[in-house]
């Protein structure tokens, strides 16, 4: 799930995006989804931590060609209920991406 400047950016909030934050749903399938995914997007694939190192840090940041990565793995741990409930799909480039909800952007943001 999008959280951060660029959710907001998403739900129509004036704000300026300088990366992107993710929160990913609780589970060792999606550990290791996260793992692919940031290394395949990584410019140094061999600097994003192993899975069993995923399930201890609380961000796992990627450096990318696009710009920065950061997944909230602790966020997603505590809060990915209540973050899902708010959250819904926009679509981007005609592929739909979950978004949290821009109140709970906001808060996070706090």
């Amino acid at each position: 799930m999008l959280v951060g400047s660029a959710a907001l950016w998403l739900r129509g909030e004036q704000v300026t995006v300088g990366d992107v934050d993710l929160v990913i749903e609780p589970g060792e399938a999606n550990l290791r989804r996260l793992r692919e995914g940031m290394a395949g997007l990584a410019v140094r694939p061999d600097a994003v931590p192993p899975v069993h190192r995923l399930r201890e840090l609380s961000v796992a940041t990627a450096v990318t060609s696009y710009g920065r990565v950061d997944c909230l793995l602790e966020r997603g741990r505590h809060d990915w209920d209540p973050l899902r409930q708010g959250a819904g799909y926009v679509a981007v480039a005609d592929a739909p991406v979950l978004v949290a909800s821009a109140s709970d952007a906001w808060a996070l943001r706090r």
